[in-house]
């Protein structure tokens, strides 16, 4: 009886542990990097007034190239670490093979490719909806993009994390470890529901953090559907590629109330769809609560 108590308050603990624990990283991360620039600026430059000097510093320490450095460094730490984490918690007798996770791999791509497309919409239109809601959002929104260097002309660094890295981690992170113990403690469908709100509180802004939410939901049924983490990372290394390099590429309409409603509406039926279609593809589709025995 202990046991199993003791074994639930660590399931517990562990849902949240691996969200706290990427942030103490990205702090460690931007301390050590920030001030590696402020040396290199320190020692590099060439003016001859103070003034000049602290605008070189300032300058240097909040580059879009530190931004990158930061956000790469961080992402490969925490892949390693959450890649060990998830593997002795929740991989024992389970492999990272996706063969055999589909029973019908056209209806498996073909959901795949509409979820991404459908959530890419839902996506712009969700952002679109707040930020003239709440305009403020919208410019804190984007100054966060600006500075971190994922504008129009991103930054090198800035792609591998975005289209790459960043998917990687936040995988591991929330449909991995935290999904994961979540699933030990509560039905299925909280799980997905807790590890999607962690997912849009992490982004620490409003409007990234609400698509962020909706994406999550997507993706931890998903990883529900699949229980392959090397799927979710892909779901999510296309979407980042399709909203980061080829989302004006994708018409959209919603100029007026009548088609921004129909727009959206037409946005969750291609989502839905795609799931229906993954749900359809599904090796092993289980909707039973899937509480462990602990």
């Amino acid at each position: 009886m202990n046991q199993n108590k003791d074994n639930r308050v660590k399931y517990i603990v562990w849902i949240f542990i691996p969200c706290v624990l990427a942030f103490v990283l990205q702090n460690i991360a931007s301390f050590i990097v920030i001030e590696g620039s402020a040396a290199y600026a320190l020692g590099s430059f060439k003016g001859k007034t103070w003034d000049s000097l602290m605008d070189y510093l300032i300058k240097m320490m909040l580059s879009s190239v530190t931004n990158g450095i930061i956000y790469v460094i961080y992402s490969v730490v925490g892949i390693g670490i959450f890649a060990a984490c998830y593997n002795k918690m929740f991989m024992k007798n389970k492999t990272y093979s996706l063969k055999g996770i589909s029973k019908n791999i056209p209806f498996t791509v073909a959901g795949l490719l509409m979820f991404c497309i459908g959530m890419q919409y839902v996506s712009v239109f969700l952002m679109n909806a707040i930020g003239t809601a709440f305009p403020t959002l919208l410019e804190e929104y984007e100054s966060i993009l600006e500075n971190a260097g994922i504008t129009e002309e991103i930054t090198f660094l800035m792609a591998v994390y975005a289209v790459f890295l960043g998917p990687v981690v936040e995988e591991l992170i929330f449909r991995g470890v935290t999904f994961s113990a979540a699933k030990k403690v509560m039905p299925y469908y909280m799980a997905i529901i807790v590890q999607a709100i962690l997912f849009g509180a992490f982004h620490l802004n409003v409007i990234q953090g609400c698509y962020a939410f909706v994406l999550g939901l997507g993706l931890g049924y998903i990883m529900h559907m699949y229980d392959n983490i090397l799927l979710t990372i892909f779901v999510h290394i296309l979407y980042n590629i399709v909203g980061t390099f080829f989302s004006e590429l994708l018409p959209f309409s919603g100029d007026t109330i009548i088609s921004f409603f129909f727009s959206v509406l037409f946005a969750l039926i291609v989502t839905y769809g795609g799931l229906l279609l993954l749900k359809r593809g599904s090796a092993s589709v289980k909707e039973e609560d899937n509480l462990a025995d602990i």
